[in-house]
């Protein structure tokens, strides 16, 4: 697990608990001639988490390689940074291969393609950039967006870029020919998350507005609103079989969406309704932990008395169950391959109480 920090660093975890181990500071790489000359230029000891610096800027984004898939972990990490580049990352030596220049801009977000190799990065210059691991210069520049390109997402086949900005679009392009195909419309705000189905059937889009809309890539048309969080959502992922969606947000909560079933308002109270979820969970309306999901949760305030009699009014008959934490806006959801959702955020510690 990887997590970039606003002191221009990036930590990395084992979370299997494994010595995480780089190279020797005194090591000579043409001495390397084999794996056991490898073996022996790294350091003797190790621990389970790691600092890589270079940057000089906040990380923003990193992403690891895809191309070891769940057969054994990952080569290769990207990061992107305030310091307008993006950084390759070998984690078998805990070193920077190489910078990619070319944004003049804080790059925000990037992305490895599903394939490898290929992997994109948004910037504040307005565009979106396809590169090559191979090559330093970019191959691709979509040029479109009318502000920050906020968040960038590949389609499971890699053969599309789907970019949100802060112009309160999205956009689909097509990465081999440098075109957009698609432009959708409905945000009212900036673009803050995406997320592509695995079935690359659906995009999802969250924004400032505090909706997600969920998009039918064939048509281009929204298949509908979801609303429920009340503060910035931070970060979207699907499920392995495409029919759940879960969104972490500054409201301290994950909450997980039903993709396949009807939006709307919902129609009745959910008053001492007991639902048991796909997870055979039970809720009282549509909550875990007894906490109320009423969202008038404002960011370091708590819930004051017992909410979890009262319905937002803006809450969607699709929002199948609310995680609320306690005092921990999440800003990153993620999906294994084994359908595990792995959640994370920085606690905020209570106010010290006053003392006169």
């Amino acid at each position: 697990m990887a997590a970039g920090f606003s002191e221009s660093y990036i930590r990395l975890w084992s979370l299997k608990g494994e010595k995480l181990r780089g190279m020797r500071s005194d090591f000579n790489p043409s001495s390397i001639k084999d794996a056991s000359s490898l073996k022996k230029a790294r350091e003797k000891h190790g621990s389970t988490t790691r600092r890589l610096i270079a940057h000089s800027g906040p990380v923003y984004g990193l992403s690891f390689d895809p191309i070891a898939g769940t057969a054994g972990p990952p080569k290769y990490l990207l990061s992107s940074s305030a310091d307008a580049t993006t950084r390759l990352w070998s984690l078998e030596t805990m070193s920077n291969l190489v910078v990619y220049r070319g944004h003049q801009n804080p790059v925000w977000d990037v992305e490895w393609s599903p394939m490898g190799v290929y992997f994109a990065t948004g910037s504040r210059d307005r565009t979106a950039r396809l590169w090559s691991t191979e090559r330093t210069y970019p191959l691709r520049i979509f040029a479109g967006h009318l502000s920050d390109v906020d968040c960038v997402k590949f389609h499971p086949n890699s053969l599309y870029l789907a970019t949100g900005s802060s112009d309160s679009t999205c956009r689909l392009w097509d990465v081999q020919r440098g075109s957009c195909m698609r432009v959708f419309l409905g945000h009212q705000g900036p673009i803050t998350s995406l997320a592509m189905s695995p079935d690359g059937k659906y995009l999802a889009s969250a924004s400032t507005d505090l909706s997600i809309h969920l998009w039918d890539l064939g048509s281009g048309k929204k298949m509908k609103k979801m609303m429920g969080h009340t503060s910035l959502i931070n970060s979207l992922s699907f499920s392995a079989c495409s029919s759940m969606l879960v969104s972490g947000s500054s409201d301290w909560t994950a909450r997980c969406w039903d993709v396949k079933g009807p939006g709307g308002s919902k129609s009745k109270k959910a008053k001492d309704d007991v639902e048991v979820d796909g997870f055979g969970l039970a809720s009282r309306g549509g909550l875990v932990g007894g906490v109320g999901a009423t969202g008038a949760r404002e960011e370091g305030k708590l819930p004051e008395g017992d909410e979890s009699d009262k319905i937002p009014t803006n809450e969607t008959a699709d929002l199948l169950i609310t995680f609320p934490t306690k005092r921990t806006p999440i800003v990153n959801v993620h999906f294994t391959p084994r359908n595990l959702c792995l959640v994370s955020g920085a606690y905020i510690p209570p106010p010290a109480p006053f003392v006169s």
